[in-house]
């Protein structure tokens, strides 16, 4: 019975600790792609704040760049360079 029971313990700290690493193994580089957006603009003359940074972050998919130039564009970003940022992102 002892036995049954320390495996079970065992079982679920080694749970816990997959649990625990697998989000660092499997994280994404998502901040380094929104730097990649946001120093895009800097370098464009662009003043950087919320607006830009919320707009240049987590762009994963084709949908979201296309919202991520329309906040920018919203913003006053050229075009151009609203898709340029973005591709980056």
């Amino acid at each position: 019975m002892k036995l049954l029971k320390a495996k079970r313990l065992f079982v679920a700290a080694g749970v816990a600790a997959v649990a625990g690493v697998v989000p660092l193994l499997t994280a994404t580089t998502a901040s380094a792609d929104q730097i990649d957006c946001v120093n895009y603009l800097a370098a464009k003359g662009y003043a950087i704040g919320p607006k830009v940074r919320a707009a240049c972050d987590g762009v994963d998919s084709l949908g979201e760049k296309a919202v991520c130039q329309t906040k920018l564009i919203a913003i006053r970003v050229n075009p151009a360079h609203a898709l340029e940022a973005c591709v980056r992102a």
